[in-house]
């Protein structure tokens, strides 16, 4: 058993402290009054009130207190704030382990880039179709995790991990699923139809294995969990804001528009720019990504999704 701190009280952050506290001690850090007190008084998800949580789990607002014994952290915060969580909680590090469960990049960095550049650790990432709602609801889940060790650790008859010792195919993966899920919105709020979704899902596995190459991921992790698996999960169900987002893009809201009726954190309106960044890095023929941007942040028609 392993005392574990979960930084971050959102729905994905509360259906992995669900989780982990089957077999382990599991406290939970939260930036804001009012989901400390719902799961401290009321035991629930206050972004998913059908994930209940077990009375054992505590929250706090200090990192201190949080991260106080712990044995392993497990950053659940949106990506764009990865850098300032891991400084804000250097000076508690001593010899934790630290596992990346946030999907995104920071331009051309990976999230465990940011981690090891900010900590000095080299952090574990856990990746795959994972929705918060099935998770923290005991619905069987399947996911990879970066280190074999964990395994024994964090797993439970419902949520089951296989190991991929390919952290960057894991995160490339996790972070680009988002942007592709995007044009499968876009595609259904057009009126398109399956045809069309099907070739966003293709090209889109191709387009996000493409970057990933050329950051060092290894080919077969494209068609894993953390590739097909979580993108055919994304793409296809609603519970997706990134689905969702995408669906109200191609229907003509803005994205200011887009956050005023989503209201969470929807990670592929941000990683789509990381995208966009690394193509023209590299100096990649990703026309669907390339469309999908041009479409959002420069005002391009956007029947050209397909184009």
């Amino acid at each position: 058993m392993k005392n574990i701190t979960i930084i971050g009280s959102g729905s994905f952050g509360c259906a992995l402290a669900h989780v982990f506290s089957k077999n382990n001690n599991v406290k939970i850090w939260s930036f804001t009054e009012e989901e400390k007190e719902s799961i401290n008084n009321r035991h629930e998800c206050m972004q998913l009130p059908s994930i209940k949580l077990n009375e054992d789990i505590k929250c706090y607002l200090s990192y201190e207190e949080a991260l106080y014994n712990s044995d392993i952290i497990v950053l659940v915060t949106p990506s764009s704030v990865i850098r300032n969580t891991c400084k804000n909680i250097k000076e508690f590090i001593s010899n934790q382990k630290i596992l990346i469960a946030s999907k995104g990049m920071e331009n051309d960095k990976l999230l465990s880039d940011v981690v090891k550049e900010e900590l000095n650790i080299e952090p574990i990432i856990l990746m795959g179709p994972s929705f918060a709602e099935e998770v923290g609801t005991d619905k069987d889940t399947f996911v990879e995790i970066s280190n074999n060790e964990l395994i024994k650790e964090l797993e439970t008859d419902n949520f089951k991990l296989y190991y991929n010792e390919d952290y960057v195919g894991l995160e490339v993966c996790g972070a680009l699923k988002n942007v592709i899920t995007l044009a499968s919105g876009i595609v259904e709020g057009l009126g398109l139809g399956v045809n069309s979704l099907s070739y966003v899902f293709t090209e889109g596995i191709k387009e996000i294995k493409e970057i990933g190459l050329k950051l060092g991921a290894k080919s077969d992790t494209f068609y894993g969990l953390a590739g097909i698996g979580d993108l055919y999960g994304t793409s296809l169900s609603s519970q997706s804001r990134n689905k969702r987002a995408g669906i109200l893009i191609g229907q003509g809201l803005t994205v200011e528009e887009i956050h005023d009726k989503i209201g969470y954190t929807i990670e592929g309106l941000d990683t789509i720019k990381d995208a966009k960044y690394l193509i023209d890095k590299y100096n990649l023929s990703c026309s669907l990504i390339n469309n999908i941007y041009g479409i959002i942040y420069e005002g391009k028609e956007k029947n050209s999704i397909l184009k």
